[in-house]
């Protein structure tokens, strides 16, 4: 019989993780196309690109913490998964704004 819980928390947490190695993989692949070339660090500081790793890293643990536990874990992984999870939204807002994006600023 399949465990389908388990298929799926086992799944969700690999996907989160090939997100955030593909977040890496793209990001160093872009900073080699530039001229200069720039380091990996600031490739990875584009908000683009740290939103990507960060939702991957917050699928992650959304994984790790419906796999179950100890409640302590769940909540650790709970807990950081949401860190993860808000610091990937700011990253898309900040990425929104930039590229002017947001007919919500208005000043005034």
């Amino acid at each position: 019989m399949i465990d389908w819980p388990g298929v799926l928390s086992n799944g969700l947490w690999i996907v989160g993780l090939a997100l955030a190695l593909a977040g890496v993989s793209y990001a160093d692949w872009w900073r080699r196309r530039q001229s200069p070339r720039p380091g990996l660090g600031q490739a990875l500081a584009a908000p683009w690109f740290r939103a990507a790793v960060s939702l991957g890293l917050a699928l992650f643990c959304a994984g790790l913490a419906l796999s179950g536990g100890p409640w302590w874990v769940v909540a650790l992984w709970c807990g950081l998964g949401l860190l993860f999870g808000g610091q990937g939204a700011a990253a898309l807002l900040a990425a929104r704004r930039r590229e002017g994006g947001d007919a919500d600023s208005r000043t005034g």
